[in-house]
């Protein structure tokens, strides 16, 4: 992979990321309620959600897309639902001390969280399908040039991530008044619920 390929695919999968929709979203609300680290393994699991999804459009493309498509109404609702359940739990959380570091899910379940969140998301495997045949002759993908890829994609979505991770961190000083711990969990609760409805209807 030349130079400029290899730019051009880090700033599709940048670009990607960063865009608002439910991974986006849900790394915001965790980083808000509970710090860097949390939101950063919730990060990982929905990078390799992702980077699955990449793998299985280049290697089997049309298999692929013919077998699961037709499921991804069902996948894309269960993911809503879990959403939906994850805001209602943090709606309803205590309070949050924002001068030290929340309770939290173990770093396992919040990397297993945003697997989920990546896997139940029909826009990933769609969005791969329409742009990487427009750059890529997958045809003739030789298997150092797929690793190669998905090195690419997962350097440009960690980065596009966590980018907002460490934004949300440092905004979050604004809204250490005393008092706002619990409407950080408010809003957080809100935005994951919000999240949900909007994978479900996606």
């Amino acid at each position: 992979m030349d130079i400029t390929q290899f730019v051009a695919l880090f700033l599709i999968a940048f670009v990607f990321v960063i865009t608002p929709g439910p991974g986006t979203l849900a790394v915001f609300a965790k980083s808000m309620a509970q710090g860097f680290i949390p939101a950063f393994y919730l990060s990982l699991g929905m990078v390799l959600g992702d980077l699955a999804y990449l793998s299985a459009v280049i290697f089997s493309l049309d298999l692929f897309a013919e077998a699961i498509i037709p499921l991804m109404d069902y996948v894309r609702i269960f993911g809503g639902l879990y959403l939906i359940y994850l805001g209602y739990g943090t709606w309803n959380a205590h309070k949050v001390n924002l001068s030290s570091k929340a309770s939290h899910k173990t770093n396992t379940k919040e990397f297993l969280t945003g697997l989920i969140i990546s896997l139940t998301n029909p826009k990933v495997i769609i969005f791969y399908i329409a742009i990487l045949p427009a750059f890529i002759d997958l045809s003739q993908v030789s298997m150092l040039y797929a690793l190669e890829i998905l090195v690419t994609f997962g350097v440009g979505l960690v980065v596009g991530i966590s980018m907002i991770n460490i934004a949300v961190v440092r905004i979050k000083a604004i809204f250490s008044k005393p008092g706002m711990d619990v409407r950080i969990n408010k809003i957080s609760g809100a935005i994951m619920f919000c999240v949900g409805v909007l994978l479900g209807f996606s």
